[in-house]
């Protein structure tokens, strides 16, 4: 019984979405149903990782809904890529930039932004492999191996302990 009541209420919010967009072309509708998929996915990891990267949480969650309103023009570009999420990773980290703190300046500038932003999600947020590899755009094995190449990268650059890199 469980399983048919979530699949009356994704069959339920399917229905209201087209209601909504009603009177728009089929591809059209699809689009917005996609990026609002999108947008509820990811919304919460965005204002997180946007928190830590900013150092306050006002900033980082206006940062986010900022953000994912202004991906919205560029939405059927993202469609188009090989990766929506991916495309979308990279649009955010560049977006958040400007306020980064200063220790995650300095991350950015000594690892590069794909493995920082991979130590970010693993380690000051706590994603899983799983959850942080969708965000990034990737397979879990190509961000565990960014992960791993990013920590000996802070290892060797810092010369300090793999447990204090992170």
């Amino acid at each position: 019984m469980r399983r048919r009541s979530i699949l009356l209420r994704a069959d339920d919010e399917r229905d209201r979405w087209l209601h909504e967009l009603g009177g728009k072309p089929t591809s059209c509708r699809c689009a917005l149903a996609a990026y609002a998929a999108f947008c509820s996915e990811y919304h919460s990891l965005y204002s997180q990782f946007a928190v830590v990267v900013s150092g306050s949480t006002s900033v980082g969650h206006r940062l986010a809904r900022v953000f994912l309103e202004e991906l919205a023009s560029q939405w059927l570009a993202a469609l188009r890529s090989a990766s929506p999420s991916g495309f979308a990773w990279a649009l955010l980290a560049e977006a958040v930039a400007p306020h980064r703190t200063g220790s995650v300046r300095n991350l950015y500038q000594r690892l590069g932004a794909t493995e920082a932003g991979a130590l970010l999600l693993r380690y000051r947020i706590g994603c899983s492999v799983t959850v942080a590899s969708r965000a990034m755009g990737m397979s879990p094995d190509a961000f565990e191996l960014l992960r791993r190449r990013a920590l000996m990268n802070a290892v060797h650059d810092w010369h300090m302990p793999a447990s204090d890199a992170v």
